[in-house]
């Protein structure tokens, strides 16, 4: 194709028809920039939630020590009755299928369907039941090393985690 003392650069470069040489260099680099110009822009950050407050309205705040991040996938089938529980950790979760309804001790409630970014509330008592069929939350607690995440209220009869 070409001597073996051509290297480099012009290694890049192909004899076209004709016997005359084209160079491929600018062709290929022209080509990889479209193509991260193209990943670029499929790679921008789509904001899913930007808050200060929990779905109820009640205030965020992070716990004292070493900071520890989690995160769980939760499945909930319909009919389910996951049992009433808090997070004294903030709790952000992200439904990737289906639609669940969020009730407190108190009775207030919420729906969240598929897409739908939300952040739990603090301290506060309640369960998540899942609508017309199963759903998929990916959670995400941002906590501390040795502070439970999901406490159940049996667990703490002081209220140390808990409120009503």
């Amino acid at each position: 194709m070409y001597p073996p003392e051509r290297r480099g650069r012009d290694a890049l470069i192909e004899p076209a028809a004709g016997g005359r040489h084209v160079p491929l260099f600018p062709l290929l680099l022209s080509a990889l920039l479209a193509l991260a110009a193209t990943a670029t822009s499929a790679a921008a950050p789509e904001r899913l939630l930007d808050t200060t407050t929990t779905w109820e309205g009640g205030a965020l705040s992070y716990p004292e020590g070493e900071a520890r991040v989690t995160a769980v996938m939760l499945r909930i089938d319909e009919g389910d009755e996951p049992p009433f529980h808090c997070h004294p950790v903030p709790t952000m979760g992200y439904v990737l299928r289906g639609e669940v309804e969020v009730e407190t001790a108190s009775g207030k409630t919420a729906v969240f369907r598929e897409g739908d970014s939300v952040v739990e509330v603090m301290r506060t008592v309640h369960r998540g039941k899942a609508l017309r069929g199963p759903v998929e939350i990916i959670v995400f607690y941002a906590g501390a090393t040795g502070v439970p995440v999901s406490v159940l209220p049996a667990d703490d009869p002081d209220g140390q985690y808990c409120s009503s």
